[in-house]
């Protein structure tokens, strides 16, 4: 078979490359911009989603690559502290500056405090900073804290010396603005966890399942700026052993307040793709109850008087068939009895009504009936 404009063909496929003998005057190398002459080399762009682009033979055989595109780079590359390197063009849309960092790290807070508003709070008391590949890596081998982690890309940790506690945030550096922000809601989730989840039920909870949460809060808020590309490495990400999948389809089922009480309360250790609705089974004890480790406050007597101001309606998630209330940091249904923090101690309320903009509750074992307003902001 003669192939018009072919003086030869063959055909190679290894690690994402294409190599064809052509005569290809028309082609040139995407790296050097010459004319690509007798082979050029097709290699995949993973910054354009794995288009092929054609290189010649020996812009092919250079030792450096793109870190983000994964293509050679020869000239005009931008070199990094950890020896990473970016080609000219998406040195561009990396962010490289830390005050660049810190404005959109103040981006996300305000995005996720408005996207999950209605269902919990994200700490205020979160310093970002950028570091290079080494600096992470060291990170996760101080003795306590080693962590298997493909793709490190960034790294939380909290400081109990200071009141309030808080917590320096590392993600590496040259990362594209949009990756940065789904990086960034990916660590602010660690720090949800460090606040809201007890002792005893962080050290049950697998690995990968408090990967996946935090995964799971990057991806809803990606997917509320429009970034389709940026959810769909998330979801690829095989880093979670699949738990990112498995909390994306609880959360289309179940609700993200459900994912919040499973977290808080769960029974189970991860999710489960074959008995996915166990994300509703929990159990509320005082080991649970408690965010901290330290003994749990006992609980006052039915007679006590709990101040109405104390008890405070956060978010109202409205449903015709199933409405919930965030009070005090914790979700209810309507029926629905459990241990809410206040002051130094943990009280009962009952969830009685829930209305649009309000709900009935009773704190106490006999106490009376309250209504709590939704504040209007």
């Amino acid at each position: 078979m003669r192939w018009p404009g072919l003086i030869g063909f063959w055909l190679a496929l290894f690690n994402g490359v294409t190599a064809f003998s052509v005569r290809a005057e028309s082609l040139y190398c995407v790296v050097c911009g010459e004319p690509i002459k007798d082979t050029v080399v097709f290699m995949e762009d993973n910054v354009a989603g794995g288009a092929k682009k054609a290189v010649c033979v020996e812009c092919s055989r250079l030792p450096k690559e793109c870190y983000l595109c994964g293509l050679p780079v020869k000239k005009d590359f931008t070199a990094l502290s950890d020896q990473r390197v970016l080609c000219a063009r998406d040195a561009k849309t990396v962010v490289l500056d830390d005050a660049e960092a810190v404005q959109i790290a103040k981006q996300v807070k305000e995005s996720l405090d408005r996207l999950f508003s209605r269902f919990t709070t994200f700490s205020d008391d979160v310093t970002l900073r950028l570091a290079d590949r080494v600096d992470i890596m060291d990170l996760y081998h101080v003795p306590g804290n080693d962590f298997d982690c493909p793709n490190v890309l960034g790294y939380t940790r909290r400081q109990t010396n200071t009141t309030p506690v808080t917590y320096t945030v590392s993600v590496l550096s040259g990362l594209p603005a949009r990756r940065l922000r789904a990086t960034a809601a990916h660590e602010w989730a660690h720090t949800w966890i460090f606040e809201n989840v007890s002792a005893a039920r962080q050290t049950r909870l697998d690995r990968d399942a408090k990967e996946g949460f935090c995964e799971l809060v990057s991806h809803l808020l990606m997917e509320s700026h429009g970034e389709k590309a940026e959810s769909g490495v998330i979801r690829s990400n095989a880093y979670t052993r699949g738990q990112i999948l498995l909390f994306i389809d609880a959360e289309l089922r179940f609700g993200f307040n459900d994912i919040v009480d499973w977290m808080k309360f769960g029974v189970d250790a991860k999710l489960d793709a074959a008995a996915l609705n166990r994300v509703r089974e929990v159990e509320m004890s005082s080991s649970t109850n408690a965010v901290s480790s330290a003994a749990a406050v006992p609980v006052p007597s039915p007679v006590s008087i709990i101040p109405l101001a104390d008890v405070t309606l956060q978010g109202i998630t409205w449903s015709p068939t199933h409405p919930t209330a965030l009070i005090n940091g914790r979700t209810f249904s309507v029926n629905e009895t459990g241990k809410v923090p206040v002051g130094s101690t943990n009280v009962l309320v009952r969830c009685m009504a829930i209305r649009a903009d309000a709900v009935v509750v009773r704190v106490g074992e006999v106490g009376g009936l309250r209504t709590l307003k939704l504040k209007r902001h």
